[in-house]
């Protein structure tokens, strides 16, 4: 049956406070946490300096406000915040640290706010040799200093804006342009009011900038916890709980807006335009959009004028230029719709050779259950599980050689859900274990008995694979059912709950202002390892853009550490010959000049995100600009070749779709060539067709 969380809480009195006593609420999350986390923390000096430099990366991550001297003040508070986070000290008002760091971060930002206006008054010099040094790895050590510093930050963010607009699909020519007098001033005004707005939007309103503190600080006490387990004020609680707008047509994403108005994809709706275009992903930063054949930068658009572009009340097209996290910029076409719910939201495709082989790309596990169901009975299956057991029907009429499931990209969801989908690969026997905080281990067993698909199947992950398609791959990999190709997953074997902020069982009669979404279990394979932190390892490694380890749970300082659990009493099917496929699944990797760039590229990019000297020169600007668009470019649509894999829908969407209208037509033709270029997607067809003598 379908686990249901029993929460057990421990009758301790609770801690009243006003919504406006800050320090008793960082105790009562502390007592909260102490309760109800899976591994609670140990505040000692070791934490005490986590939280530190947690909070201080907040404020300033860049190191572009406080100079040594204020540094010197807060770092006598390093070792000590153990001590406040667990009441044993008595603070005098203004004494603590939160206090004392806000008031000098806000008197930083005013100092900040001067020196932006008064560096931007007179057009920047860029004849004269001069560079900076990228990122600063101390701070200031004294106000001329920091001037200095803003005045080299601000030249590279006008110089990176002049490139932009005047560089083309081979770069930037390295001699002056012939207007450029005019870039630079555009230019600077843009740089000048984006900074601007940076610093004003956090000291206009004084009450917002406490309270906004505040809360922040409350996160990063949760973070220290682990990554996963946050604070909630009730807006974010709401918006948590909140899927897409219900606007009528939507391209189908939202984006949520950073400190610095940087906007990325924070979900995609699943069935949506922007889910089947297979191009875009939770977290791309959004850099322009382009509609009634008009482009425009994001950050030069409102909010309302964004929507605009993203919503509406009819169908139009809108092309959406994002940059992922590992720095590729890529452009998808999307057409805002409405999203029919009885339509099948996972999509099948056929690829043709000498074996034809099913592909079903599967970027998040939904589920379309209640989440108030408290009977196994009221449960109805009907989640994205049930929706790839409807393709692999259809896939069945084309008489496939074997499925590539593609979890590339996908960050989880329902670990219910998880757990089918699971299940209809595997005919019977436990799928994970899960364990709480004391140390109780419960086996997760397949929630239906026999399997839809028994043939050769291939499981496509990468380093953005997380949680919910890294307990898909375990546990498939652990019962020797499928083949793991790609990337080492993100690491991520935790799962999380949304509480009220309360150390008494919460009473549902009671309106709750905070919330805490907290770690309360880790889950195990059935071999008894876990996937946290260390991730799942493919069988066949394939180069992999988000392989380094920033991009994964260990980069992180709070991250939990990995442990083994018991194993479970589980029948594996024979061992796949994964040596011999993977040997030469390598002569071609090693012969591919497809891989040999994305190999390159990862090496580059490791190099690209240290510490590394920025001309701020024009010439010597220009041809590190142009670098770094050539090793982008080649991994443009336009660059990217047929790979020779003939991709077409499964025969029973190929008769619907010829019915369909034209526009219908041309969305699902843009995704046949997509897929018809991905070269990792062809490189699974072929280790299929090693694995099946072909």
């Amino acid at each position: 049956m379908k686990k249901i969380c029993t929460l057990l809480f421990l009758l301790l009195p609770t801690l009243i406070f006003s919504q406006t006593d800050f320090r008793a609420k960082t105790l009562t999350l502390r007592r909260f946490l102490e309760q109800q986390h899976y591994k609670p923390l140990q505040w000692n000096d070791t934490s005490s300096t986590m939280l530190y430099n947690k909070w201080m990366k907040e404020l300033d991550e860049e190191k572009l406000f406080f100079t040594q001297k204020e540094i010197t003040v807060l770092e006598t508070y390093k070792t000590n915040l153990d001590e406040e986070i667990m009441g044993k000290t008595t603070i005098a008002k203004g004494k603590d640290f939160f206090s004392q760091s806000t008031s000098l971060y806000k008197l930083r930002l005013q100092k900040a706010d001067s020196i932006i206006k008064a560096l931007t008054v007179k057009p920047f010099d860029f004849t004269k040799p001069d560079n900076i040094t990228w990122p600063f790895t101390t701070y200031a050590v004294s106000e001329q200093d920091i001037a200095l510093r803003w005045l080299r930050y601000l030249k590279w963010r006008v110089l990176n804006q002049v490139a932009e607009k005047v560089s083309d699909s081979t770069g930037t020519d390295t001699k002056l342009p012939v207007n450029f007098a005019k870039l630079e001033s555009d230019a600077r005004e843009k740089i000048k009011q984006r900074e601007l707005a940076y610093v004003n939007n956090l000291l206009s309103t004084p009450a917002d900038f406490t309270h906004d503190l505040e809360d922040e600080y409350l996160n990063s006490i949760a973070w220290c916890y682990d990554p996963h387990t946050s604070y909630m004020n009730l807006k974010e609680k709401k918006e948590f709980d909140t899927e897409l707008s219900g606007t009528e047509y939507s391209a189908g994403l939202d984006l949520e807006e950073d400190e610095k108005g940087d906007k990325s994809i924070s979900y995609l709706q699943p069935g949506g335009s922007a889910w089947r275009s297979g191009q875009l992903h939770k977290g791309d930063i959004v850099i322009a959009i382009k509609a009634d054949g008009k482009e425009k930068n994001v950050a030069d658009i409102s909010d309302e004028e964004l929507s605009s572009y993203l919503n509406g009340n009819s169908e139009s097209d809108v092309a959406i230029t994002v940059k992922t996290s590992a720095g590729e910029t890529k452009t998808a076409i999307l057409h805002k719709e409405k999203v029919d719910a009885d339509e099948g939201i996972v999509k099948s495709y056929v690829l043709h050779g000498k074996q034809n082989i099913g592909y079903i790309n599967l970027p998040g596990f939904y589920s379309r259950e209640d989440e108030a169901i408290k009977d196994e009975n009221d449960i109805k299956y009907d989640g994205c599980a049930n929706d790839v057991s409807k393709e692999i029907v259809k896939l069945k009429k084309d008489t496939i050689g074997g499925l590539i499931l593609d979890l590339r990209f996908n960050g989880g969801g329902s670990m219910w859900e998880a757990m089918q989908l699971a299940g209809i690969f595997i005919d019977i026997g436990p799928v994970a274990s899960v364990k709480d905080k004391t140390a109780k281990v419960q086996f997760l067993k397949d929630p239906n008995r026999g399997t839809i698909y028994d043939g050769p199947l291939i499981v496509l992950v990468n380093g953005a694979s997380a949680s919910a398609s890294e307990f898909v791959s375990a546990v498939l990999q652990d019962y020797n059912r499928a083949l793991i190709v790609g990337g080492t997953t993100y690491g991520k074997g935790t799962a999380q709950q949304v509480l009220p902020l309360d150390t008494i069982k919460p009473d549902e009669r009671k309106k709750y202002e905070d919330y805490v979404k907290v770690t309360l279990e880790k889950f195990y394979r059935v071999n008894g390892s876990t996937t946290q932190w260390k991730g799942v390892v493919p069988d066949i490694a394939l180069p992999d853009m988000y392989s380094d380890d920033e991009y994964k749970e260990k980069s992180n300082a709070s991250a939990l550490q990995p442990d083994n659990s018991k194993a479970g009493m589980y029948q594996a099917l024979p061992v796949l010959p994964v040596a011999t496929l993977a040997a030469k699944s390598k002569q071609r990797i090693d012969a591919s000049n497809y891989f040999k760039k994305i190999s390159s590229f990862i090496s580059w990019m490791q190099q690209y995100k240290k510490e590394r000297n920025i001309s701020l020169q024009w010439s010597g600007y220009a041809a590190q600009y142009t670098t770094a668009i050539k090793m982008y470019k080649q991994f443009s649509s336009e660059e990217k070749s047929n790979t020779g894999i003939v991709v077409t829908n499964n025969g029973f969407d190929w008769q619907r779709i010829a019915q369909s209208a034209q526009r219908s037509k041309e969305i699902n033709d843009t995704y046949l060539k997509h897929l018809q270029t991905d070269e990792t997607l062809a490189e699974a067809y072929r280790i299929l067709m090693d694995w099946n003598g072909k």
